[in-house]
């Protein structure tokens, strides 16, 4: 399992390898005490330029195994994409990545 969420593991015992899956990547978290020191803008800016460096080679994975990037969010350090089910392992093996799981909904209260 490592990476790979129970529901995700779930999922993917009921499709064949290549049933396109819509997953939530998330990355190794930024240390922010390594981050410069500087103003609030300068602090974000650092850490927006950080994730980046830590998603571009998990895109390219995602890309290579046949995938699609739907959506990046620097900060909580999450990549949406769609991706083939057998593929989901491979970029669970970048060292970026921290956990991948399924999409949560979220409900109005």
């Amino acid at each position: 399992m490592g990476k790979l969420s129970p529901r995700l593991v779930e999922c993917l015992e009921s499709v064949d390898r290549v049933t396109p899956i819509e997953v939530v990547v998330e990355l190794q978290p930024v240390d922010v005490t390594a981050l410069p020191a500087g103003s609030r803008h300068e602090r974000v800016a650092a850490l927006q330029a950080a994730f980046q460096r830590e998603l571009a080679p998990v895109a390219q994975r995602i890309e290579a195994a046949g995938g699609t990037v739907l959506e990046t969010a620097w900060l909580n350090q999450t990549v949406r994409s769609r991706l083939p089910a057998g593929a989901l392992r491979s970029v669970a093996e970048e060292v970026a990545v921290h956990a991948i799981d399924l999409p949560h909904p979220i409900y109005p209260a």
